[in-house]
């Protein structure tokens, strides 16, 4: 599967980085601001919330690239459409949560639901975004002539061992 890539990295697992920690970040502080009262998380609940959206979107349009490009057919298509389903329902209730907050200054007892709904989808996104690279996904140290890459997603301490210190640093 070709994949849209800066600097040798995934674009869109990158990008999925703001929606995924944003969005149930909202969340939280959605909670506190009923558990205290306090607008002041309200706020900050609206700016996470939004800046995840964004991120999501920006997210989205990369890994509709991405599977554009892969194979008509296979296994790691059906698992892109599950990702692209939980993606989009969790991205809906974001919206449709900040739509609430906008709207409605207070901060009621819905956009509390929604805020977890959204946080819930955009884990289970996550997840099921890993679990379709993982098995697609190259692992361990590759050589390419003279060149080393290590793959830092899947930590293991043996790749690293394996690859050696003179082909991890610049000779002195």
């Amino acid at each position: 599967m070709q994949k849209t890539t800066i600097a040798g990295q995934p674009l869109h697992t990158i990008l999925m980085a703001a929606p995924a920690v944003l969005i149930p970040f909202g969340f939280i502080l959605d909670a506190l601001h009923s558990a205290t009262g306090d607008e002041d998380y309200a706020k900050a609940s609206y700016y996470s919330m939004a800046g995840g959206v964004i991120g999501g979107l920006a997210a989205s349009a990369v890994g509709v690239a991405d599977y554009v490009a892969e194979k008509p057919e296979g296994e790691a298509k059906h698992e892109s459409q599950l990702h692209a389903v939980l993606t989009g329902a969790a991205m809906l209730a974001s919206v449709a949560n900040l739509i609430l907050k906008r709207s409605n200054r207070q901060h009621t007892t819905g956009a509390l639901v929604l805020s977890a709904i959204a946080a819930a989808g955009t884990l289970a996104t996550t997840v099921s975004g890993k679990g379709a690279n993982a098995g697609h996904a190259e692992a361990g140290v590759h050589t390419d002539d003279d060149k080393v890459r290590i793959d830092h997603t899947n930590v293991d301490v043996e790749q690293y061992v394996a690859a050696g210190p003179s082909k991890l640093h610049a000779p002195q």
